[in-house]
């Protein structure tokens, strides 16, 4: 007597010698060489990737040096203009007090030298603070154009040892997805009928590499949906292939 609730313990499907489960079989070999396979590419995709993104970092770092130089040079020769011009201000200014000192000046013009030798004497102050603040300017970006290339300079080797191993990595890489690709052809030749090798491929591009799922207590263990139990009973007749009808992945059990 069966207690109301209780599950039903379905009995394992009988997967007897049939060509239908033969080549169920070489389905699951061959998703397990096509998942090494996608496992494979996708870290042939991320080496360069990794490499690409540190080298670009340090080449940012490298252009962010240039720039900081070519700002302090330039702030510098603004600095060197202020200076040209101040000394000119000064010779202007003693030329002016050398004609307030002269014999025979009038009172009128010696105000107005006066007058002109003040104006004189704020503009070389306001122009030498100028000065010393774009030489500030220029030393900040001539130090954080240092700092950032000492930085470059300490990266150098990480990076160099990054690319020695990326290269390493991907030739290994290489190898073994050329082992692969040939144990997948060795694989699916004349083992798998070409309307199933078919189906199976078409799911295997869509599915993202999984193209068969695991069955277990009629749940479907790559989308979670329950199948139907007449779908459960072609699947353990072993007759045709059956698809999960949400996910549309071939079905299997262990």
């Amino acid at each position: 007597m069966r207690l109301p609730g209780a599950v039903t313990k379905l009995p394992a499907p009988n997967l007897g010698p049939s060509n239908m489960n033969q080549t169920l079989q070489a389905l699951l070999s061959l998703q397990d060489t096509d998942r090494q396979i996608y496992r494979v590419r996708a870290e042939l995709q991320r080496l360069p990737e990794e490499l690409r993104a540190r080298h670009t970092k340090l080449s940012d770092m490298v252009t962010l040096a240039h720039k900081c130089r070519a700002a302090s040079q330039h702030l510098r020769s603004q600095v060197k203009e202020i200076e040209d011009s101040v000394t000119v201000q000064r010779i202007r200014q003693r030329k002016l007090e050398k004609e307030c000192n002269s014999e025979g000046v009038d009172a009128a013009l010696l105000a107005a030298y006066q007058h002109e030798i003040r104006t004189v004497k704020y503009t070389v102050s306001d122009a030498e603070d100028e000065g010393l603040a774009l030489l500030a300017q220029a030393d900040e970006k001539q130090a954080q154009a240092e700092e950032v290339e000492a930085t470059v300079i300490a990266e150098r080797p990480d990076f160099d040892a990054l690319s020695e191993a990326v290269r390493t990595e991907m030739a290994e890489a290489a190898a073994r997805l050329e082992a692969l690709d040939a144990q997948r052809i060795s694989l699916q030749s004349d083992t798998i009928p070409d309307a199933q090798l078919t189906l199976y491929k078409g799911l295997l591009e869509r599915r993202q590499g999984e193209a068969l799922a695991e069955l277990d207590e009629l749940v479907c263990q790559c989308c979670f949906v329950k199948i139907p139990r007449n779908l459960y009973v072609r699947l353990a007749r072993g007759v045709d292939l059956v698809q999960c009808p949400s996910c549309t992945r071939i079905l299997y059990t262990r």
